[in-house]
């Protein structure tokens, strides 16, 4: 009859099934938007660069010496069979090695630059600090390789000793024989152990974002609203300039571990010419680095920033 309702009729097995999933999907998150693959292999490419430059300092300089020194060894014992990068006029040595400090200063003062910028909030006053290690590792490039110059030119002879100078030796075409400290290797390992030191704090940078977006972060810090909008902006619009400076700096980094091997297992230098170098350069590293900039004389280091978003400072 039209009047009477109708009764529903029992519940089935699959229709409690059914009406169980959707109860259980009511309140799960939406499921995250499919990675790009150009973003994938993007982060594929910066974990890599981070197992390049972030491995510890002082394990990379255990390395370097044990490497120089057994390189060296190997080049004195046995001679290694020409190849292109045994002759020194390869485009690697000319182009890159030669201009290495030009290399790795420029690359590091862009990644200084940019990454100061965000991390002091945009103070240019405090971003100028930070170039101040830069200068040092400048300072040591000049002054040491001007050293090993002159102690060339006086701990040494000419083939011919009517010629006292190595001036007037090289004039006559004559060759000086002088204690020539490898300039190369020496190079090589500071410019090495300098980018190690100034990027070691981008471990952290994906934390700094997370600092960033903390709410009370102005009261937590002592820190401007306008500031952190600054610092928020910066870090949205440089990150990626940065990751492309990192992805430079670590082929840097590859091709002068690549340039110290080949410096070391031919015959350029003596062992004890090599040896002296390395040595050299990891002193220029710990006067620098642990001395200078540890002793709160006015030079910060790399990372140290207001927000405290690493443990590098």
């Amino acid at each position: 009859m039209a009047g009477v309702k109708r009764q529903p009729g029992p519940t089935t097995g699959s229709q409690r099934f059914n009406d169980q999933r959707k109860m259980r999907g009511q309140g799960k998150k939406p499921l995250p938007p499919p990675t790009h693959i150009g973003h994938f292999f993007l982060m594929i490419i910066m974990k890599i660069c981070k197992k390049v430059l972030l491995a510890d300092t002082a394990v990379k300089i255990g390395v370097y010496l044990i490497g120089v020194m057994a390189g060296s060894i190997l080049a004195d014992v046995m001679a290694l069979p020409r190849s292109y990068f045994s002759d020194s006029h390869n485009i690697f040595n000319q182009l890159f090695v030669k201009l290495g400090w030009g290399w790795t200063l420029t690359s590091l003062s862009l990644f200084t630059g940019m990454t100061s910028f965000v991390y002091t909030l945009g103070k240019w006053p405090q971003v100028k600090l930070h170039f101040l290690r830069l200068a040092i590792g400048t300072f040591w490039w000049y002054t040491v390789t001007s050293v090993f110059n002159y102690v060339e030119s006086v701990v040494g002879i000419c083939t011919e000793p009517i010629y006292p100078s190595r001036f007037s030796c090289n004039k006559a075409g004559q060759s000086w024989l002088g204690f020539d400290i490898s300039g190369h290797v020496f190079l090589l390992i500071h410019n090495l152990l300098t980018i190690s030191e100034e990027v070691k704090f981008f471990k952290d940078w994906s934390k700094l974002e997370i600092i960033l977006h903390k709410e009370n972060l102005a009261d937590l810090k002592n820190i401007k609203e306008s500031d952190i909008r600054t610092t928020k902006q910066a870090y949205k619009e440089l990150t990626p300039y940065i990751k492309v400076n990192v992805i430079f700096l670590a082929a840097l980094t590859v091709l002068w571990e690549f340039m110290l091997i080949i410096s070391t297992v031919y015959r350029f230098h003596t062992l004890t010419q090599k040896v002296s170098a390395a040595f050299i350069a990891v002193g220029c590293w710990f006067i620098s680095y642990r001395m200078i900039i540890r002793s709160n004389c006015g030079i910060v280091q790399s990372g140290s920033s207001p927000l405290r978003f690493t443990k590098c400072e």
